[in-house]
């Protein structure tokens, strides 16, 4: 198993410690425990199988992206597993401390169809950044630096995953919900691909630290490490992402300053990730 592989079956199998210590918190308990059994049977089915073809190394590889989603979903419903209530006060007098007018207030004011669009331009990036620089290593069969971009994004994300059940916050889109008027003016297509993405896909809660921004400050960081002009070029939409962020009204200034010091932090650890790594029996780096 490499470094993905062994911290998201820990994630699954915490999660359900966690749910089974606490099932009068959790709404449907019994089926998030089904699905975390499920997910971890298909790590080990996957793993297991990863040298039987290149169809199961290439789903090996990939199938993160899918289980990014289910842990994501998952976390929006154990907010109250510890704690009773949404935790978005404190951000909220701590930006007051800074700002007269709440960010999402003063941008809802300034906001218009053009401007909609070309943030969500940044915002719709995040869905396929990954993608992006994960897939220039691995079509140039750069494997330990696929590796890395998707070992790093994983720890990101984990360290989201346990703030946000230690921390839960929903965001301004529901505590502002009557200052933010008037409604986002719509944009263009990418508008409608965000929204379309949001409404079937977004969930209540998890909004402190931006899981986006955290993902996207790791793929932009190795795209800068290896791939100057790739860097280059998704720098702008990294930058309209966290503009969009807030925008949007899924975040507050704090939840993407929280992104980027998360993502950060799990760059900082790449000694520690890359360390651990090996040539298999057929020269191709893995996680030992």
């Amino acid at each position: 198993m490499n470094f993905t592989d062994l911290t998201l079956m820990m994630f699954f199998m915490l999660a359900s410690i966690l749910i089974s210590a606490a099932t009068h918190r959790v709404w449907n308990w019994s089926v998030l425990i089904v699905v975390n059994l499920l997910c971890l049977a298909v790590i080990g089915g996957i793993v297991a199988a990863r040298k039987r073809s290149r169809v199961w190394q290439f789903l090996h590889d990939w199938y993160p992206m899918g289980m990014f989603i289910v842990c994501f979903e998952e976390v929006s419903r154990l907010s109250f597993v510890l704690r009773d209530s949404w935790q978005d006060q404190y951000l909220l007098a701590l930006e007051g401390r800074f700002f007269a007018v709440p960010p999402t207030v003063w941008l809802a004011k300034h906001s218009a169809w053009w401007i909609t669009e070309i943030v969500e331009v940044g915002y719709f990036s995040y869905f396929v950044l990954l993608m992006i620089v994960g897939g220039v290593f691995y079509a140039a069969r750069e494997r330990l630096r696929f590796r890395e971009v998707m070992d790093t994004t994983t720890l990101a994300y984990v360290i989201c995953y346990a703030i946000f059940i230690l921390f839960p916050t929903e965001g301004p889109a529901h505590t502002l919900a009557e200052m933010q008027q008037p409604p986002i003016p719509g944009g263009g297509p990418f508008h409608w691909a965000v929204r379309l993405i949001q409404s079937n896909a977004g969930v209540h809660g998890n909004a402190f630290p931006s899981a986006h921004v955290a993902g996207a400050v790791v793929a932009l960081y190795f795209a800068w490490k290896y791939r100057q002009v790739l860097g280059a070029a998704l720098t702008p939409l990294v930058a309209l992402l966290c503009v969009g962020a807030v925008y949007d009204r899924y975040h507050y200034v704090s939840d993407v300053v929280g992104g980027l010091v998360v993502g950060l932090a799990a760059v900082s650890c790449l000694r520690i990730v890359t360390t651990s790594l090996r040539e298999d029996d057929n020269g191709v780096g893995e996680f030992s």
